[in-house]
């Protein structure tokens, strides 16, 4: 962000310095950054805030808080800088996942969030020209289907090769904050600015039961200080020594993909990644983590493979990368084989089962264009992600299951005579119901 002076010429922002600095010398240290936690910075992130997000145990918002904006924030900043600023617990709320068990999801009041968005801001200007190119997870500029296309193009070339899936165990719950806090110490010296992060990092939370518990390890998702300590961590533990590894010790071509804690290792030499699926979980135990056995593992991968296994009759295993699996098929010309991706099979039930449950939960309401219009956001953005190259089949499918479940929803209520075809098209038309969607290709050039 820029700021324009009254004779409208402009100059940088204390962060963008900060940025610039950060970037044209990586060996920086940074003592001094307590300072760049002002007012102007918090009304910038209070601007930023969406306002319908979930509100935390004290049941404040953002048009709640911001009714007093100016005091609320001048007493925020003074509690900051006299070291007496504490945040308030966080309400956990868990969802499921697909093996069965739960995520905790922390929703932390809407002070802390403020705090959180600024240091936040501030770690990321440090450490972002730091990234590796290998890192796609909550970057600016970057997303997932541009994780997508680094594995394709990185795949293709390992005609003999392996992939190694990995899998942390509750990764975000699991990271040490004695080993983070020295890892942060490594770039920043301002014990004032760490011990804020130590106190974002250690905020208590609250159960379903009023049961205040401390936090002693991991960073909960759903903070939106999460994202960037994550990054951080695994910059450390896995990219960089991953990209000395690779140097020193690998012959042949090898690739990392990571967005946060979901990563793929692409090898076009087997005996090297089996070696490296062997040394790996001794890495991650260096450093309190613990890979997944059962969602981690070493496959072979690669053309010639593929044709191989093919004329024997069988298939190369399949693996789950960012909601896809990723399998080997034929090309169009039917000659040679190539990496492919289609909708997770689960996810994709999963979705449509709960687009179901919630028309099921609309049957009495009267607002039926207002139900359709939400059932149309959650079509696009499901499109959004999931259109890409390869997955043209489970596009068409979620489309057609969708407006069966619309149908049906409108000839359960209370109609005396079912809607025609003819007629329920006309529904859909009204509110440009999508019928056709644009693929993303994964052949592009990789960020």
């Amino acid at each position: 962000m820029s700021v324009l002076s009254y004779d409208r010429t402009t100059w940088s922002t204390k962060l963008e310095r900060l940025s610039k600095r950060a970037a044209d010398d990586k060996t920086t240290v940074f003592n001094n950054l307590g300072h760049l936690i002002d007012k102007p910075l918090l009304e910038q992130m209070y601007q930023q805030m969406d306002r319908n997000k979930a509100v935390g145990q004290d049941g404040v918002n953002k048009e709640r808080y911001g009714r007093r904006l100016s005091a609320n924030l001048d007493n925020l900043l003074d509690r900051i800088r006299h070291g007496t600023y504490k945040p308030k617990p966080s309400r956990i709320t868990e969802i499921p996942k697909d093996d069965g068990s739960k995520r905790p999801l922390a929703i932390a009041c809407f002070e802390d969030k403020l705090v959180q968005a600024a240091v936040s801001e501030i770690l990321t200007k440090i450490y972002e020209p730091l990234f590796l190119p290998c890192s796609y997870g909550f970057r600016a500029g970057r997303n997932c289907h541009d994780a997508l296309k680094a594995l394709t193009k990185a795949t293709y070339p390992c005609w003999n090769g392996a992939v190694v899936e990995i899998d942390i165990c509750k990764y975000f719950t699991s990271i040490p904050h004695k080993e983070l806090r020295a890892i942060l110490q490594k770039k920043i010296t301002d014990k004032r600015f760490l011990k804020l992060i130590d106190t974002l990092a250690t905020a208590p939370t609250v159960d379903n039961n009023g049961v205040v518990n401390i936090n002693t390890q991991g960073c909960p998702q759903g903070s939106i200080l999460s994202p960037i300590l994550a990054n951080i961590y695994l910059h450390e533990v896995i990219d960089e020594w991953f990209e000395e590894t690779r140097k020193q010790s690998f012959k042949e071509a090898a690739h990392e993909i990571r967005y946060v804690d979901d990563m793929v290792f692409v090898f076009q030499n087997y005996i090297e990644a089996k070696r490296f699926f062997e040394v790996l979980p001794k890495r991650l135990k260096k450093y309190g983590l613990e890979m997944h056995g059962d969602k981690s593992r070493l496959i072979r991968s690669g053309q010639n493979v593929a044709k191989y296994a093919h004329s024997k009759g069988e298939r190369l295993p399949t693996y789950q990368f960012l909601g896809f699996t990723v399998y080997w098929g034929k090309a169009r010309n039917g000659k040679w084989w190539r990496m492919k991706f289609t909708s997770r099979r689960d996810r994709f039930s999963a979705k449509l089962k709960g687009l179901k449950d919630f028309l099921k939960s609309q049957r009495t309401t009267m607002d039926t264009r207002g139900t359709l219009e939400k059932v149309k956001r959650v079509l696009i953005g499901w499109l959004n992600y999931h259109a890409i190259s390869d997955n043209e089949r489970r596009v068409r499918q979620f489309i057609r299951i969708s407006r069966q479940s619309i149908r049906k929803w409108l000839n359960r209520r209370g109609r005396k005579r079912p809607m025609n075809l003819e007629k329920f098209n006309r529904v859909l038309d009204s509110i440009n119901f999508p019928n056709t969607w644009k693929t993303t290709s994964l052949f592009g050039n990789a960020r």
